[in-house]
């Protein structure tokens, strides 16, 4: 008995991770005696449907059957839910998916759940914030990944050919429950702000993969705060890129590349002018600003130390020579010198050098200069030099690196 129960606990863990980071879709493990069997839509058709979930309260699937199930359950009210049934009887341990739509948002689909449902057109508008937190996703897609995962901890599921079961329930009387819609609302934006706290504590660890996973949590949840319109939508991201730079603000980074990061990325977010370049650019900016943290971020060295590196990627097109940043601190050229090198495990003129090399690759990748001004921009006048340094960091010459950009 106890094997099984670690299995059950294991193959939902484990689906719901994959659900979750493929579609966003949540899901939600019962075992009899069921409790609470409005979870799993969300509250949605409670929130609908006169005494809706008093008798639900009993569920069944009817006679015992051997094996596994895989029920998809369209509603009329225009979603779905799927339920993987794990067990040979009538109340069986089951994993509820969804709910999920698989259709974008429209005036037509939103026709056709008036039509389907009964529900009046004035009652429609409270509810189309539940369907724009919706996960759109196709439900063969979604079978498919439930078998797969749950053929890892139960082999006969891969065989389970999916049911489809239309729950049509136009036959019952129409309330809508502004007190559910309203704690729903409540719990979603508690949800949202968790979400992005979450989402900004990783940023500051320029974790990108995690950080990644969890800007997909926070963009599902963030669906309440705009509309489908390029508009709102363009307001959204410049939020989100303002919340970064405030987060890494309160970091040891030089205010100065957050903020180049900043006007950099409100620049972009302004020229875009299609929806579907604005929606990848929520990835766009988590990904720059991890790279700004791995980049810029000083580990616990001395108030010296790092204000010497402030102060070279601050001014790499000028002199850093050891005698002139020995000067600039009033410090012994020498002392200033082991002082640094033991603290970050590198020569001062080999740290500078890296620098500009980093910065070269940075304008080559994000501007048309041409490979002399670079090398100039960056502090080298003698261009040799600038391609010898550039050749032995990189693996090829300047030119070669900035032809390979372009094809």
């Amino acid at each position: 008995m106890e094997k099984n129960i670690h299995r059950l606990t294991d193959s939902f863990e484990l689906l719901q991770n994959v659900l979750q980071s493929a579609f966003r879709i949540p899901s939600i493990l019962f075992t009899p005696p069921y409790t609470d069997i409005k979870k799993i839509d969300l509250g949605l058709r409670a929130m609908v449907w006169t005494n809706y979930g008093e008798e639900q309260q009993n569920l069944s699937f009817g006679e015992n059957f051997e094996g596994y199930r895989l029920l998809i359950v369209k509603s009329n009210l225009g979603f779905y839910n799927v339920l993987a049934l794990l067990e040979g009887k009538e109340q069986p341990d089951f994993i509820a998916i969804g709910p999920f739509r698989d259709e974008e948002l429209s005036a037509n689909y939103f026709t056709q759940i008036l039509k389907d449902s009964h529900i009046s057109p004035n009652e429609i508008q409270p509810l189309k914030y539940i369907y724009e937190q919706m996960p759109y996703a196709h439900p063969d897609s979604v079978t498919a990944v439930v078998k797969h995962v749950l053929s890892v901890h139960y082999p006969a599921f891969s065989e389970v050919v999916p049911e489809l079961i239309q729950y049509a329930e136009q036959k019952r009387d129409i309330d809508i429950n502004k007190e559910l819609l309203d704690a729903y609302t409540v719990e979603h934006a508690a949800d949202y702000r968790n979400s992005l706290f979450e989402f900004l504590t990783i940023i500051k660890t320029g974790d990108s993969p995690r950080a990644q996973q969890a800007l997909q949590i926070f963009l599902q949840n963030a669906r309440f705060v705009h509309d489908n319109s390029m508009r709102e939508y363009r307001w959204f991201l410049h939020s989100l890129n303002n919340y970064c730079h405030m987060e890494l603000l309160t970091m040891d980074i030089h205010p100065y590349h957050i903020i180049r990061q900043l006007t950099s990325t409100r620049t972009k977010i302004d020229s875009l002018t299609t929806m579907a370049k604005l929606e990848q650019m929520p990835n766009e900016i988590c990904h720059k600003y991890c790279l700004l943290v791995k980049n810029y971020a000083n580990p616990n060295y001395s108030k010296q130390t790092k204000d010497i590196i402030d102060y070279i990627r601050l001014h790499l097109e000028e002199e850093l020579s050891l005698n002139y940043l020995a000067d600039y601190f009033h410090k012994n050229a020498s002392a200033l010198s082991h002082s640094f090198c033991k603290e970050t495990g590198i020569s001062l003129t080999k740290y500078i050098q890296q620098e500009r090399i980093r910065e070269a690759l940075r304008l080559f990748n994000t501007t048309d200069f041409s490979v002399s001004d670079v090398a100039i921009m960056v502090g080298y006048q003698d261009f040799s030099y600038f391609s010898k340094l550039f050749s032995g960091q990189v693996g090829m010459s300047p030119r070669e690196y900035k032809k390979r950009g372009k094809g």
